[in-house]
């Protein structure tokens, strides 16, 4: 049997923000909502939530919260995992459906692959390379950790809300502050509130 296709409502957030563009743009970034939904497309995070509702919200933090209005970086916020979490998927595809520039923006925050005995190796490299890669890209990355941190305290694991608060204060920070004041100001208070909920929790 074949199930039909429904494409997925355009979202307020993303609506917002084509409204305000050129056709072609908003067209563009239309598309690349739409790629992603199907990309994500059964997929949840750790709070229950639909995938793609984390993405949006990182395209909608670049353009409201850190004031970006460049197209290539919310095509990029919108698709910014699916390098990591669509095995069907590569650059080449993306290519062809986003461009280069966005495709090399998800490929500046995407994670390598690797086996659990290496992870720690690959993830402080990729920390280290976070210094190294474009601003624009890194101020994707910040707002990607700004909507884990803000949505780690709805996934029930106070444990996991401790790891992304050790790392967000000694990698995160620093990088923003090198990077966008406003991205630094609002990870500090996103930090200040799992600390909050973590002394509700209460020990262990």
């Amino acid at each position: 049997m074949t199930i039909p296709y429904h494409a997925p409502e355009t979202p307020v957030e993303v609506a917002l923000m084509i409204a305000t563009l050129s056709a072609e743009d908003a067209g563009r970034i239309e598309f690349a909502f739409r790629f992603a939904a199907a990309a994500h497309g059964g997929q949840t995070r750790d709070e229950g939530t639909p995938f793609i509702e984390h993405p949006v919200r990182v395209a909608r933090i670049l353009w409201e919260d850190f004031g970006s209005r460049d197209v290539e970086v919310i095509i990029a916020a919108l698709n910014h995992d699916v390098l990591e979490d669509c095995d069907w998927l590569d650059s080449e595809i993306l290519r062809g459906a986003l461009g280069e520039t966005s495709t090399q923006l998800i490929e500046h925050v995407t994670k390598e692959p690797a086996s659990d005995d290496k992870k720690a190796a690959r993830d402080r490299a990729y920390l280290d390379r976070l210094w190294e890669i474009p601003p624009e890209a890194r101020l994707l990355k910040l707002a990607d950790r700004l909507d884990n941190l803000r949505s780690v305290i709805y996934a029930g694991d106070p444990a996991k809300a401790q790891r992304y608060l050790a790392v967000s204060r000694t990698e995160f920070i620093p990088l923003a502050l090198a990077t966008d004041p406003v991205a630094a100001r609002l990870i500090g208070d996103a930090c200040d509130e799992i600390e909050r909920y973590l002394g509700a929790e209460g020990p262990g």
